[in-house]
């Protein structure tokens, strides 16, 4: 009798590949991920494919991913110093350096990356969101501005302002997604000066007479911005200091005390608005000129959160009143620009100095140098942006 054959009793065969399937992440997830690298990476990230280079390159992307790296880990934001070189008010160049390389490197020249403009240059205004404010012109009345991002080398079309610039301030309005520029404007024809804001948008941009900034700025002309309340903010003084903060949103003025109440009952002078650790900051000198005092608003608007962060005795280097903070790398050192364009770096754990020097600068530059910290970002400047090699403006390496 024959024996059944195995092969008889057989399944079909079931046939598997090795080729693991593609793994699909939810855009919003994908988003999480890519806005926790830092911006030098993802522009390189675009390449990968078609649908992360979209993601990358989108307007919505480029702002979630500076506000969070500014707010919540500066260090993907890869914070950066521009600065312009001026003479007899005219901007000669301008360029930037690496924040990182000068505080960890202090005793070493800085090296700096020089930028030549053509046909004439824009000195630096203020920052916000990796994009600088560029003011130029061929006179004092004939002013320009241009919205620049020395990262990506895209810049904005230049706006033209008629008349001479009194006050101004560059900030951003999240509510309407606008950048938008207030300046104090005198033309010759007028009496009195107008308060204007100027709004850069996509493919246009507009300007408006407002309510009329109110008098008594001291100090930096420059309003300053503080991310996250979407305010530009001066000082003033009448009877006593004042700061007065510009609602981006609301496009209104208001005032609050710069009330800064020293154990010691010492009187200050000299203030200068910063923005450190996301807050709003100042910088006074004493009577008795032996140190500054930087103090934060912890609270925004609220005159009794004012709240001294460090004392800085006065260093035989150090000469005048003048001492702007800039920016507290890591918690604990400060660096300010200082009077004859003199940078300083000071460690708020063991009250020492330094004194960086930077490539291509002399050590004490009594021509003037204004300092301005910006962030590497992936936002691109509003109202028709262009390369920065256009025949409208030449912004190069020379």
């Amino acid at each position: 009798m024959e024996q059944p054959h195995d092969y008889d009793e057989r399944k079909p065969l079931r046939v598997t590949s090795n080729t693991p399937k593609l793994l699909v992440v939810p855009d919003e997830i994908l988003t999480e991920i890519l806005t926790r690298l830092p911006a030098r990476l993802l522009l390189r990230l675009r390449s990968v494919c078609r649908s992360w280079r979209t993601l990358i390159s989108s307007s919505q992307f480029a702002n979630y991913h500076v506000q969070r790296s500014i707010a919540a880990d500066p260090s993907l934001s890869g914070p950066r110093v521009a600065f312009h070189h001026s003479f007899k008010f005219k901007c000669i160049k301008f360029g930037d350096f690496s924040l990182r390389s000068l505080v960890e490197n202090p005793s070493e020249p800085t090296e700096v990356v020089l930028f030549e403009e053509r046909p004439h240059c824009h000195g630096i205004n203020s920052s916000c969101n990796g994009l600088l404010c560029m003011h130029g012109g061929a006179d004092s009345l004939n002013n320009s501005v241009m919205l620049w991002n020395p990262y990506t080398g895209l810049t904005s079309q230049s706006l033209k302002i008629w008349g001479f610039i009194w006050n101004s301030g560059f900030g951003y309005d999240p509510v309407n997604d606008k950048y938008k520029l207030v300046a104090v404007v005198k033309q010759i024809q007028e009496r009195k000066p107008q308060t204007r804001i100027y709004t850069f948008c996509r493919n246009s941009s507009s300007m408006r007479t407002i309510q009329d900034m109110p008098g008594g700025v001291v100090g930096d002309r420059k309003g300053v911005f503080v991310p996250g309340t979407a305010t530009l903010n001066w000082v003033c003084q009448h009877m006593e200091y004042l700061v007065i903060s510009f609602d981006l949103v609301k496009e209104t003025f208001s005032e609050f005390s710069l009330s800064l109440k020293d154990p010691d009952n010492k009187t200050f002078d000299f203030p200068q608005l910063c923005v450190l650790r996301n807050c709003l900051a100042a910088c006074v000198s004493h009577d008795e000129k032996t140190h500054w005092s930087v103090w934060l608003m912890e609270e925004y608007g609220v005159p009794q959160s004012w709240t001294k962060l460090a004392s800085i005795s006065c260093h035989p280097s150090l000469s005048g009143h003048h001492l702007r903070p800039l920016y507290i790398w890591e918690n604990y050192v400060l660096m300010a620009a200082a009077a004859y364009s003199k940078l300083v770096l000071y460690n708020l754990d063991h009250d020492g100095f330094e004194f960086p020097v930077l490539e291509h600068t002399p050590p004490s530059n009594k021509l003037g140098l204004y300092f301005c910290i910006y962030h590497e970002s992936l936002v691109s400047p509003p109202y028709r942006s262009l390369p920065s090699t256009s025949s409208q403006i030449q912004l190069i390496k020379p």
